[in-house]
């Protein structure tokens, strides 16, 4: 069993995103924090830390959600995500909110899922995914879409980022971020 945990993080959307992994155990949670990601991380994080018990100096990786979603949302998480890595001299890697969000969905070569946050203006922030060999596939990069640009089938609407999702994702992230600011 490894010996470091790793921090999962997204604050994209509404939603707070948070989990603690390591192998196969863990917890992850999300709340619907609307804009209030600043108060309700860290209190969480410490919860977290308490249930696992594990300290922060045991978190040896992040992965943290680029996006897309809330310019502030998406700077919350990547500063206070990079705060905790420069502390305990941890590894970020990124992953997109979007993957994230619909990953638990995802068969295997089943059918494609496009999950959509809610933007301004009447506006979607989607992808379109799909499973094959373990893998994710995208098939629709991300983008801002309009409804009549939507496909007719496989949406998920406002799907929270999914912490153990992020966590799965690790092998296919890349280290570092890059927030996806649409």
């Amino acid at each position: 069993m490894p010996a470091v945990w790793t921090l999962t993080l997204d604050t994209a959307t509404p939603y707070l995103a948070l989990g603690l992994f390591r192998g196969e155990e863990g917890v992850g949670r999300v709340v619907r924090v609307e804009r209030r990601h600043e108060e309700a991380l860290f209190p969480l994080l410490d919860d977290l830390l308490a249930e696992v018990g594990a300290r922060k100096e045991e978190i040896g990786a992040l992965v943290l959600g680029e996006g897309p979603g809330s310019y502030t949302g998406l700077r919350i998480a990547l500063a206070a995500g990079l705060g905790v890595a420069l502390a305990q001299g941890a590894r970020v890697y990124g992953v997109n909110s979007l993957l994230a969000a619909c990953w638990p969905y995802l068969e295997e070569s089943g059918p494609p899922l496009t999950p959509l946050f809610t933007a301004r203006n009447r506006l979607y922030y989607g992808a379109t995914y799909t499973r094959q060999g373990g893998r994710p596939l995208e098939l629709l990069p991300p983008g801002k879409l309009r409804a009549e640009e939507l496909p007719p089938t496989g949406l998920l609407l406002d799907p929270p980022p999914d912490p153990r999702a992020l966590y799965e994702l690790l092998p296919f992230a890349r280290e570092g971020v890059e927030p996806l600011y649409l």
